[in-house]
C-alpha cells in the first residue's frame, strides 16, 4: 500500500515538473503505467508457495481365509423298517416298553402295567437273520420312568416278536457282547451328551410331541411314509 501511495506521489511530482506541452491525459497514462509496473514487481517479489506432494494411502485389502471343507459325514446308521415292522409298530412299542421298563418293580410302588401306556422310539442299527439290533428309548406317560438301552429283538419266521434281550451294564458301559462289531460302533451315537444334544434328545422331543398326538408313529416308522407334496 505504501508503494502505491509513493508511486501516485511520484506521478504528481512528474506532472508538476513536466514541460507545459504535456497534456493531462499523458500524465495519467504515465502514472497508470508506473502503477502497473509496481504491481508486477511486487508480485514477483512475493515468495512462491510450495505445496507438499500429496500422500496417497492405499486402502488395506482384507483377505479372509478360505474355510476348509467339512469332512464328509457318514450316513445315519438307521435302517429302514420293513413292511412287517411298519405294520406292527404298536406291537414293537409295547414289547420294547415292557423290556426296558420292567426294572420298575411294583414292590417299589410303581405300576406293573405302566408299559401299556408308554411311548417308545427306536432306531434299527442292524439285522442278522431273525435278530434285529435296535437302540430304544421308552417313557411312561404321567411319570418320570424311562429307559434307554441297546436291545436285540428276536423274530419268529412270520416277523412277529419272539423275545427281546436288553443289554445290561458291564462296569460303567453297556455290555454289547450280543451285538456285531458294526452295531457296537453305532451305539456310541446314543451315549455321552446324546441325551442333551443328539439322537436321544431327538427321541425325547418326539415322544413329547406324541403325548398330545397319540396316533403319531415313532420317527423310524414315520421315515418310511412318503411325503406327498400338494399339487399347485
Amino acid at each position: 500500500m505504501k508503494k502505491i501511495i509513493f508511486i501516485v506521489f511520484l506521478a504528481a511530482v512528474l506532472a508538476a515538473c513536466a514541460p507545459a506541452q504535456l497534456t493531462t491525459e499523458d500524465i495519467q497514462n504515465t502514472a497508470i503505467a508506473m502503477v502497473q509496473t509496481a504491481v508486477v514487481l511486487t508480485q514477483a517479489a512475493l515468495p512462491t508457495a510450495t505445496f507438499p506432494p500429496s500422500t496417497f494411502t492405499p486402502t488395506a485389502t482384507i483377505v479372509y481365509p478360505t474355510p476348509s471343507p467339512l469332512p464328509t459325514q457318514p450316513p445315519p446308521p438307521i435302517f429302514t423298517p420293513d413292511a412287517i415292522q411298519v405294520e406292527r409298530w404298536r406291537e414293537y412299542q409295547m414289547e420294547l416298553a415292557k423290556a426296558l421298563l420292567s426294572g420298575y418293580s411294583p414292590a417299589l410302588g410303581y405300576d406293573p402295567d405302566l408299559y401299556k401306556s408308554a411311548l417308545c422310539e427306536w432306531d434299527i442299527l442292524g439285522r442278522s437273520g431273525q435278530e434285529v439290533y435296535v437302540w430304544a428309548f421308552c417313557a411312561a406317560l404321567g411319570g418320570e420312568e424311562n429307559g434307554s438301552f441297546p436291545t436285540v429283538i428276536y423274530l419268529e419266521a412270520d416277523g412277529s416278536i419272539r423275545n427281546m434281550s436288553v443289554a445290561g451294564y458291564k462296569g460303567s458301559s453297556f455290555n454289547l457282547e450280543l451285538f456285531p462289531a458294526d452295531v457296537r460302533e453305532k451305539c456310541g451315537l446314543y451315549t455321552g451328551d446324546s441325551l442333551f444334544n443328539g439322537r436321544i434328545k431327538e427321541m425325547i422331543n418326539h415322544i413329547d410331541y406324541r403325548k398330545t398326538h397319540p396316533e403319531e408313529p415313532p420317527m423310524s416308522v414315520l421315515s418310511t411314509i412318503p411325503i406327498v407334496t400338494p399339487a399347485p
